[in-house]
């Protein structure tokens, strides 16, 4: 069903020779039990490598895909490991163990309009957390790879921001000793929350499917496409480089949701209806794949495309990082999108996320106020 959704072919991207490059190396996976990173386990362990590490701060997530693994690659070397990768300590601590020649990092949280309204533990996890997961790698000399998104170039979101503020900030870490890189997706066809699964249980419990908008577009992949391409470009290397995969034309939403209802219709599903909801805040009617001054040119494989990170101030990322630190460890929502709007050119939140901000910082600042009061009381 995914290449008739896609409406192209899905690309194997990696060769026999491009796997056995993994054959004997120590590898760790951040975000192990989601959608891509799961995926990347699997694609890991067919590799044989010499040591298969799984991260992941959900315990289920991290027992579902250890148990997979182990069940379908006998005597591979598999640890999982129950980890935040916004705790240097943590990540510290795993690469100690790992010794990885290699971090693949998965672990974000991914879902737009979520973010749009959980500021702090967007920037807490998609930015903070990536810097940590380098930091980690840099220091036990392994190299770094960062999973990032269509949604950080232009960003309108604050998970676009988000993923390109941590696109620069880990880039920006590139020395003769490191070789941080970023990988660019589409939207996973069939990931946890995807439109695939949301039209599934539609069809399934016979409703209509909400629609967004059905002229908006999207870049669409199929989970191996996009574990694969994390795969090679680390075999292609190359230093502060940002990479993401010729997936051809976007498809419209509204193509791909008469795709899905022509398949259920095939294997037996009644037919549902559609209800346009509109695009909700951070969303964009048309996503794309490189702007901001990365201007594209080709590697050694022809579906890839590469772009050498842009001259960034070392000094304003500097201070917007200090910036949201101080504003994770506050709960100030507020703060954040200011660091967000000051460090990435062009990017403004949207009404819906400073409407968010201020929401959560009343709430934060009442509740402090009752536990001063409840104190005072105590005393």
């Amino acid at each position: 069903m995914e290449e008739q959704l896609l409406g192209r072919p899905a690309q194997d991207l990696l060769t026999p020779a491009d796997r056995a490059a993994f054959r004997g190396q120590r590898l760790l996976v951040t975000g192990a039990g989601g959608s891509v990173g799961s995926e990347l386990a699997r694609q890991l362990a067919a590799s044989r490598p010499a040591r298969l590490t799984l991260v992941d701060h959900s315990e289920y997530a991290l027992f579902t895909v250890e148990r997979e693994l182990r069940a379908r690659y006998e005597g591979l070397e598999i640890e999982a490991l129950l980890c935040d990768v916004t705790r240097r300590v943590d990540m510290r601590a795993a690469c100690r163990r790992a010794r990885p020649h290699a971090i693949y990092h998965a672990a974000a949280y991914k879902h737009v309009p979520i973010a749009e309204a959980s500021i702090v533990p967007a920037v807490r996890v998609n930015v903070l957390g990536a810097v940590e997961a380098a930091v980690a790698a840099r220091e036990s000399g392994g190299r770094f790879v960062l999973v990032s998104s269509d949604k950080a170039a232009q960003p309108r979101s604050v998970m676009g921001a988000t993923k390109r503020l941590a696109e620069m900030a880990v880039l920006a870490m590139v020395s003769a000793t490191f070789r941080p890189l970023a990988v660019r997706f589409g939207n996973i066809l069939g990931s946890s929350g995807s439109l695939v699964e949301i039209m599934a249980r539609s069809v399934r419990e016979g409703r209509n499917i909400p629609l967004t908008h059905p002229d908006a577009t999207r870049f669409f992949m199929t989970a191996a496409e996009a574990a694969s391409l994390v795969l090679k470009a680390d075999l292609i290397g190359g230093r502060g480089t940002v990479y993401w995969l010729d997936m051809g034309e976007p498809l419209r939403i509204g193509d791909l949701v008469e795709r899905f209802l022509a398949c259920a219709a095939a294997a037996g599903h009644p037919r549902v209806g559609t209800d346009v909801i509109g695009l909700r805040a951070g969303e964009k009617m048309r996503e794309e794949l490189t702007i901001q001054g990365l201007a594209m040119r080709s590697t050694a494989h022809r579906k890839i495309w590469a772009a050498r990170q842009p001259t960034v101030d070392q000094e304003r990322l500097a201070r917007a990082l200090r910036a949201l630190r101080r504003a994770v460890a506050a709960g100030d929502a507020a703060r954040a999108l200011l660091a967000l709007e000051s460090a990435i050119d062009g990017y403004s939140p949207s009404a819906a996320a400073w409407a968010a901000a201020r929401e959560t910082d009343v709430r934060a600042r009442n509740q402090g106020q009752t536990r001063v009061a409840g104190s005072r009381a105590t005393a």
